[in-house]
This record gives structure tokens, C-alpha cells and sequence, in this order.
């Protein structure tokens, strides 16, 4: 890369780097906002009607905790493992299922992924996506398709409150409550459940700059986050989002991410006036987007039983440097190898010594897609001055890219003006408006009606399976996973230093499993990784109760092996350098806001630590590879690495 393309790049990196990191937000499991995170979408009533799966003083054989893609994958995949969908219940605190795509409902939603890679069980539901990249309202509508399919129990609008295991039984006694709105009283349950899987999600936490006046700025203003979209407020609807309440109001939106591009232009079609509050701009490339056809479909669906599994492992070839010669996507996603920086990538090794090298060889893929992609800003946007504060500085896999056609034209509107902060923020919230910190605009206060929080949520790679859902969960010798998760490993007692089975599970948990980057993989399309567990997981279980016989799998305790755990975790930490490539980003959740930037020097022993606390570095296909040489050894050798055994229950 150029000198003086580094120069520039590292600084936009220290306008961000902030010593509160990640104290800058606030999220709403505060007191202060969590009325922002209430649910907008439940159907109470017809939920009250449903008969419900779980009873308290009842149990389930497999309890899954989270009903967003990852537990639908879980859920889905033990069925056909050829577990009864009666044994299989899947909780979530919302009111239906899909995750993140129950909860987002703003204008202009769709994924960025190839909806053909990205909708889980295309092949197994014979459904084809309207258009290669789907909106949110048939995402959502797939996950009610899986659900239908493959009949497994749901139990929503329900809080997981406690999960502990009881060693005298084989079970974890999970305590949870229901909460129907104005329907029914809350109801708190206790449930016996044999096998306990969490699959809390990563986008589902929702986070607000933090500044001072936000409590008086609420008192006179409408306010809402994008992840809870307020159509009362804005008139419309997600089927029809012609926001007419909007003809006289002057909006302000935080937030120029992966949401905010597609929500600006919407929003800017209806205001009187649109202020879009930028901290760091994204690179946006053209969508490209187009009707599935029935000849489309044929030629994606021509190669038979498996065909979506290949499509996707294509795709994360090309997102993983080490491309396959044809590019069955061929988007702006696959067409750039450099952004293999955050997900990992199998294309080159990479260890301590050579980081200089391998940022250099990701940077000379990424610098040509950034320079086009700073171009097409010129191209578009006709005031100089706003299509310069538009620019991204910044390697491409250091803040998702979007991929928006009517985007960069709304800053072309009479009604629109970009209050770029030159990576400041927000400096404070008055009863009028709002305040920003840096940039042109720095000191004058907008004077605003509504203001939308496009603002993201709080990710943190390294989140427990504890954390992610916001209930305790207490193992053997009543450890709890989120202490035990986040413990130093210089200060755990010997022999038991952080390790994960797969990202699956952890010594000490027994008949507990989660989904979690950490010891597993990621992709930017994360159906890809999230499948491949539930995969390794289901083959797990058929093959530890197949060998033991149903009658003995009334009883059977599975806990990952010391042993085989560290010996795995060993793997993925001689991996993680890949990863050293973020420390050249400007914060984000990518990188935890900057923690290690700001961080002090770590020691040898600290480095070898956090290095055993990273995801495979090799990325998806190769880690797809590994796991799938392991269930392929299963019918031979059995399930391998857990320590499996019956339980004999005391009278």
C-alpha cells in the first residue's frame, strides 16, 4: 500500500480510538433504555390460544435457547438426525421466530448476502427466494417455513432466568418465565431438560451512544431504535413503508452502518428534513439486485441434492482468499478477497512473524475494490465537499460494506444534510435536539422532531453463551460459565485453562452446548458456520445414543473431553494470528471498539491466552473440512473427544 494511503487510513483510525471503548454506549438491558427493546410485533392473543410445549414441574429431552438462525439450525438438524420433533423445544424471548429478522422491520430491510446462500433449508423446504438478495419479511417467513417443516416445539415470548445443572439427576433444572403482554400474568416455570443448547444471538443486544440530557431529550421527542422500528410514529408499514407522518417532521438518524444505508434513502423520500449523523462512513458498492426467475432457479438448483451446501462453500471461498475457479455468486461480496481479514482465510498460513507480510497481501487485494468503490462516491454524489466526508478510509474488512443503489443519491435531496463528526459522535442530547462533537457542524444543536437510533448492538466477539442470553448458567461444582468464560488463564487452576470442543462445548458443562465463534469459525454469511455446527452436533448425539441404546440414553451425560478440548483449542490458537489484520482497523464491533489498540502491551503468557480465545483462522472452508473428516470417522470410531457415560440415579 502507498505511504501516503497509510498514512491517511491510520488517521481515521486514531479519530476513533477512544479510551472508554466500548463504556461509550449504553445498551438496553439499562434501566434507562430498555423500554426501547419491548416487543412490537407479538401476537399475545393468538399465542395465549396456542397449546404450549413446555409445562412447569415438566421436561424435554433438547432445550434450545434462542429461535434466531442458529437455533432453528440446531433444531432442524436433530430432527433429522432422526429425533422425535416432540423432544425438541426451542425458546426465545420474542414472538416468533428468526432472530434478528422477527426484530428488524425497518424500510429498505433485506439481507446483503445472496439470499440463496444466506435463507437456511432451501434445499429441504423446496422454497425459492423472490430475488438474489432477499428483503427481511421473506427471511422471517423462512424461518416459519422451517419451523412448519421439520415440527419441532416452540415456547416464545419466554425469558430463560436460570439454567443449573443437577449432577444427582443428569439434568439441568432451567427456570423460565412467559410473558403473554396484557393477555395472561407472567408465569414462571421450572422444566427437567436433558440436553441444553444456547444459541443466543449477536445481534440482539441494541446499544445508544451515551451522553448527557437523554433523559430530557426523551420527555419532548419521539425516539426509537431501527431493530424496533416505530411505524406509529412514522406511518407506513415493513409491506408498505410510506411514512407519511413524516411530511412535517425534521428527522435525525444516528448510524451510517449496514442499516442506516438502507433506511436513509426512506426516510428521505418522506421527511421535511433528514439529518444523517455520520461517525465513520461505510464503502458502499452497487446492489445489483434482480427477480429469481424459473430459469435462474433451474441453473442454481442444477446440480442436484446438495446443491445449497456447495453454493455456500463456494461463496465463502471467494470471502476467504483461497477463491474455487468459478464465482457462482460473482457480487460485490465475492469479487473481494482482501475482506477475509475479519472472518479468516485459508488462502495463505500466517504466524507472529509474518503479520507485516500477510496485512500487506490483504491490503493489495482490498486497495483496488476501495479505490473504485471511494470513486463511485464522486461519480455520484454532487457536492464535492459531501462526497469527500463520504469516503471511507479504511481496509475493507474493517466495518461491513453495504451495497445500496439509491444511498449515495439521497444526499443529492434538497432535504438531506449529512452532519459528518469527523469521528466524534454525539457530544450531548438538550431538550431540543441534538449535539455533536466533531466536524462542521460541532457545537450547533439540531433542532429535530424524531430521531432514529441506527446505532447497532452490542456484539463483543467473546460474549459468553451466559451473556448472550442474560441468564446464569451453573455447572459442575457450581461453576458458572460466564466467570469461568472470562477467567484469565494464567489464574484458572492447572490443568483447566480456557478451551471449547468445536465452539460447542466446554469441560465442566455437561449436556450443555452453545454456538459460539470462539473455538469455531465465522463467515460474513453466517448461515454457513451456524449449519455446520448444528451438523457436528446432531452426528454427535445420534451416534453417543445409537451406541448406548434408547433405554441407557435416559440417562446419558456427554461432556466435552479435557483432554481433546485443549488439543482442539491448541489448533485454533496456532491460527489466530490471521486476526492481527484488525488491529489496523478504526473501532468498531469488529474489534471490540478498539480494545487492543488502546490496551497495554500484553505479555507473552497474556498473547498465548487470547490467542486460545480466537475463532479458526483458516476460516469456514477449512474449518468445514476438519469437522466434516470428524463426522465422517463417527459410525467407526464413535463420538470421539467427549466423555460420555450413564448416570446411575439414586433411588
Amino acid at each position: 500500500m502507498a505511504s501516503n494511503l497509510a498514512e491517511k487510513y491510520a488517521q481515521e483510525r486514531l479519530k476513533r480510538l477512544r479510551s472508554d471503548g466500548n463504556g461509550q454506549y449504553v445498551n438496553t438491558r439499562s434501566t434507562e433504555i430498555n423500554d426501547l427493546s419491548a416487543d412490537p410485533w407479538a401476537d399475545y392473543e393468538a399465542l395465549a390460544a396456542q397449546p404450549q410445549p413446555l409445562k412447569d414441574g415438566g421436561s424435554v429431552r433438547f432445550l434450545i435457547v434462542g429461535g434466531g438462525h442458529q437455533g432453528i439450525c440446531y433444531a432442524a438438524r436433530l430432527v433429522e438426525a432422526g429425533f422425535d420433533p416432540s423432544e425438541v423445544v426451542v425458546t426465545d424471548v420474542a414472538g416468533g421466530v428468526g432472530g434478528t429478522w422477527y426484530w428488524n422491520r425497518y424500510p429498505g430491510l433485506m439481507c446483503d448476502v445472496e439470499g440463496y446462500c444466506y435463507l437456511p433449508f432451501l434445499e429441504e423446504t423446496d422454497y425459492a427466494p423472490k430475488h438474489k438478495y432477499s428483503f427481511g419479511a421473506e427471511i422471517r417467513g423462512q424461518s416459519e417455513r422451517v419451523v412448519a417443516k421439520y415440527k419441532f416445539g416452540t415456547m416464545l415470548c419466554t425469558q430463560i432466568n436460570r439454567q443449573v445443572w443437577r449432577e444427582d439427576r443428569g439434568r439441568w433444572e432451567v427456570t423460565m418465565t412467559q410473558s403473554l403482554g396484557h393477555v395472561r400474568k407472567p408465569t414462571q416455570l421450572t422444566v427437567d431438560v436433558q440436553f441444553l443448547i444456547v444459541t443466543g444471538g449477536v445481534l440482539s443486544l441494541q446499544k445508544v451512544p451515551r451522553a448527557p440530557g437523554f433523559p430530557e431529550f426523551r420527555a419532548r421527542h419521539d425516539i426509537f431504535h431501527t431493530a424496533r422500528w416505530n411505524y406509529a410514529i412514522t406511518g407506513g408499514s415493513q409491506e408498505a413503508p410510506d411514512m407519511e407522518k413524516l411530511r412535517d417532521k425534521r428527522v435525525a438518524i444516528i448510524g451510517t452502518g449496514a442499516t442506516g444505508v438502507q433506511a436513509i434513502p426512506h426516510l428521505a423520500k418522506w421527511a421535511k428534513h433528514l439529518y444523517v449523523i455520520q461517525r465513520t462512513p461505510s464503502y458502499c458498492g452497487p446492489r445489483g439486485q434482480k427477480e429469481t426467475t424459473p430459469e435462474d432457479w433451474a441453473k442454481i438448483t442444477e446440480s442436484g441434492k446438495g446443491w445449497q451446501e456447495r453454493r455456500r462453500m463456494n461463496l465463502d471461498s471467494h470471502l476467504t482468499g483461497n477463491p474455487e475457479p468459478v464465482d457462482l455468486v460473482d457480487d460485490g461480496w465475492s469479487h473481494n478477497g482482501g475482506r477475509a481479514g475479519l472472518i479468516g482465510g485459508s488462502g495463505w498460513k500466517v504466524t507472529p512473524e509474518t503479520v507485516p507480510q500477510h496485512v500487506e497481501k490483504l491490503l493489495s487485494i482490498d486497495t483496488p475494490h476501495a479505490e473504485k468503490l471511494r470513486a463511485r462516491i464522486d461519480e455520484i454524489v454532487k457536492d464535492p465537499k459531501v462526497a469527500e466526508k463520504l469516503k471511507p478510509w479504511y481496509p475493507g474488512w474493517c466495518k461491513r460494506p453495504t451495497f445500496n443503489d439509491d444511498y449515495l443519491p439521497t444526499f443529492n435531496r434538497d432535504n438531506v444534510t449529512l452532519v459528518d463528526t469527523d469521528g466524534q459522535g454525539i457530544k450531548e442530547y438538550t431538550e431540543r435536539g441534538i449535539v455533536v462533537a466533531g466536524g462542521d457542524h460541532a457545537g450547533v444543536e439540531l433542532d429535530i422532531d424524531v430521531l432514529v437510533l441506527a446505532t447497532g448492538f452490542t456484539v463483543g466477539g467473546t460474549l459468553s453463551p451466559e451473556e448472550r442470553v442474560e441468564a446464569p448458567i451453573i455447572g459442575t461444582g457450581g461453576k458458572s460459565l460466564g466467570k469461568v468464560w472470562d477467567a484469565p488463564d494464567s489464574k484458572e487452576p492447572e490443568g483447566e485453562r480456557f478451551s471449547t470442543l468445536f465452539g460447542l462445548a466446554r469441560p465442566g458443562f455437561p449436556n450443555l452446548f452453545f454456538s459460539h465463534s470462539v473455538g469455531s469459525t465465522a463467515s460474513y454469511n453466517l448461515t454457513s458456520p451456524y449449519d455446520q455446527s448444528a451438523k457436528i452436533l446432531a452426528r454427535v448425539m445420534r451416534t453417543a445414543i445409537d451406541q448406548a441404546g434408547e433405554q441407557a440414553a435416559q440417562k446419558l451425560v456427554i461432556e466435552a473431553n479435557r483432554a481433546a478440548a485443549d488439543k482442539w483449542t491448541d489448533l485454533i490458537a496456532g491460527t489466530t494470528a490471521w486476526y492481527a489484520a484488525l488491529l489496523t482497523c478504526t473501532p468498531s464491533y469488529f474489534n471490540d471498539e478498539g480494545a487492543a489498540a488502546i490496551a497495554p502491551t500484553p505479555s507473552p503468557e497474556e498473547q498465548a491466552a487470547k490467542a486460545r480465545r480466537g475463532a479458526h483462522g483458516e476460516g469456514v472452508n477449512e474449518f468445514k473440512r476438519i469437522t466434516n473428516e470428524y463426522m465422517d470417522k463417527l459410525p467407526q470410531k464413535g463420538p470421539e473427544g467427549w466423555d460420555i457415560r450413564e448416570l446411575e440415579v439414586k433411588a
